[in-house]
């Protein structure tokens, strides 16, 4: 477990696949409702707080976690109001693509990048592909190659209409797949 204070109330946590499996933590099964991932997330984070100055007590906390390539990351941002520990929803980002040559050469340089997080999706509608991210903001790295092939990502709402009238191509882990497919 890496802690990095990136500035005077926010926390970056870096988990190892093995500091993962060593907490029984499944990214995929982390939410509010699961008592023992609620437990881990809580504890990891006053342990990461306090070994970096940061007082805790007394605020509200937002716990982001998003999944990379070898490990989990974790955003602790702690707040000025009084109010109680809580773990951020999931929200979702949408791309759209023009052509499925720019979905290809972007989900392979997000692979190639090692940018290969474990919610996302792959759909196509109207002759447009679409990546969507179920995470509530994408790290400036997937933005800077997104950048390229597709137009400024949309927020819940554009992934929503896109899974409910959209045709899956790949529903789990699509830039891990045809990333695959594409090197």
């Amino acid at each position: 477990m890496t802690v990095n204070r990136l500035d005077g109330n926010r926390v970056l946590i870096i988990l190892a696949d093995s500091d993962m499996s060593e907490l029984s933590l499944d990214y995929n099964a982390m939410s509010l409702g699961d008592s023992h991932s609620r437990r881990v997330l809580l504890r990891i984070m006053r342990l990461a707080c306090r070994r970096s100055g940061i007082i805790t007590q007394g605020r509200r906390v937002n716990i982001e976690a998003m999944m990379m390539s070898e490990g989990c990351y974790l955003l602790v941002t702690v707040g000025s109001r009084r109010g109680t520990f809580r773990l951020k929803e999931h929200g979702s980002l949408c791309c759209r693509l023009e052509s499925a040559d720019e979905l290809l050469c972007a989900a392979e340089a997000l692979y190639r990048g090692g940018i290969y997080c474990g919610k996302n999706a792959a759909y196509k509608k109207d002759g447009a592909y679409y990546l969507i991210f179920d995470y509530p903001c994408a790290p400036a790295e997937i933005k800077k190659i997104l950048s390229e092939f597709a137009e400024p990502p949309k927020g819940g709402l554009a992934a929503a209409w896109v899974r409910e009238h959209g045709m899956p191509l790949c529903e789990k882990r699509a830039i891990e797949v045809i990333g695959k497919a594409a090197v």
